[in-house]
């Protein structure tokens, strides 16, 4: 089969004869039709491998939708012909084919093209971080990418009373608007903690969609005494933050991840998301801004790779700004 590997730090091979993966007794084998790019997870490992751990110890290209062609003789909820979305599948989604476990797939409507589907995989993610968020809660979202898109659908949809979303690009916001966000504010990683201070106390739950230094300590500048802080951004680039314990003691802060921790976690969030798209309460079409074929992989890592969040807080970057207009990258094989 045709597929990519990552091979070493920014070093991505092709092949057209890998071995297709088979099932396993509680595993599935699935016909890729789309892997959307991680913009954090996929990148940073893309950047970082052998450079850091934990950038070899997860899939890259792991954001995948497509046809189930081989179930194992466990599966009992899915069979071949099945349309799904996964998570965590077990070899990378920039191929042919790969497999997942059945605990993380889900079933894919008709009605979603599968270069949408992909997106998906951050629906219960974003299901799973927004657990704290209460009926009639004031919610901060720092950062609008995909995955700040998604938190704020499902903030709202867990009855969030107001929500207030922040982004480095005015265009990227014009897409919170559309999906309910009832402040949105334009901001420079200078001005952050100024332009936000003014509104200091006012929130329930703060969450970091972004994954920086920054972000966490402007969110605990900013929180109600008891408040929530949510670390859904990836702090795969500063992976050690110096935090004000004084201050998160005075406050009583809470913080909880986006991390699942165990397989009953995942079921959980994956039944919540699963019932989110078959009642179409979620829209995808916004945050899909490009699709590439297969073999154009190195030019779409190439686009996303423009983007500050890859450096560390206190280097030098060339760029300020994630790239214009991209959101989400759907590759087809």
């Amino acid at each position: 089969m045709r597929g990519f590997k990552l091979v070493d730090r920014r070093q991505l091979t092709y092949h057209e004869d890998l071995p297709k993966p088979t099932a396993k007794e509680d595993t599935v084998v699935v016909q890729v039709k789309a892997c959307s790019v991680c913009g954090r997870s996929d990148l940073v490992y893309y950047h970082y491998l052998g450079l850091r751990d934990h950038c070899s110890q997860g899939v890259f290209g792991h954001e995948v939708s497509g046809v189930i062609e081989e179930v194992g003789s466990l599966v009992t909820r899915f069979q071949p012909g099945d349309r799904v979305f996964l998570r965590s599948p077990l070899q990378t989604g920039f191929a042919d084919y790969t497999s997942a476990r059945e605990v993380c797939l889900g079933r894919l409507p008709e009605s979603i093209p599968f270069e949408q589907g992909s997106i998906l995989q951050l629906l219960p993610l974003a299901v799973h971080a927004t657990r704290g968020v209460r009926l009639g809660d004031n919610v901060l979202i720092v950062g609008q990418g995909p995955v700040g898109l998604m938190a704020l659908q499902v903030a709202r949809l867990r009855g969030a009373a107001s929500i207030t979303v922040v982004d480095l690009d005015a265009w990227r916001l014009q897409f919170s608007k559309k999906l309910q966000a009832d402040q949105t504010i334009v901001v420079t990683p200078d001005t952050l903690l100024e332009q936000l201070t003014e509104m200091s106390g006012k929130f329930d739950v703060a969450i970091d969609a972004v994954g920086t230094p920054l972000v966490v300590n402007t969110c605990t500048q900013i929180l109600r005494q008891q408040g929530l802080l949510v670390l859904l951004g990836s702090h795969h680039v500063d992976t050690h933050v110096v935090v004000d314990l004084v201050l998160w003691e005075k406050k009583g802060l809470r913080i909880h991840t986006s991390a699942e921790p165990n397989d009953q976690a995942r079921r959980e969030s994956m039944h919540i998301a699963q019932r989110l798209v078959d009642t179409n309460r979620i829209q995808l079409q916004p945050l899909l801004t490009h699709v590439y074929p297969l073999t154009e992989l190195p030019t779409a890592i190439e686009k996303l790779s423009h983007n500050p969040l890859l450096y560390a807080e206190k280097e030098v970057t060339p760029v300020d700004k994630p790239p214009f207009q991209t959101l989400k990258v759907s590759i087809c094989p």
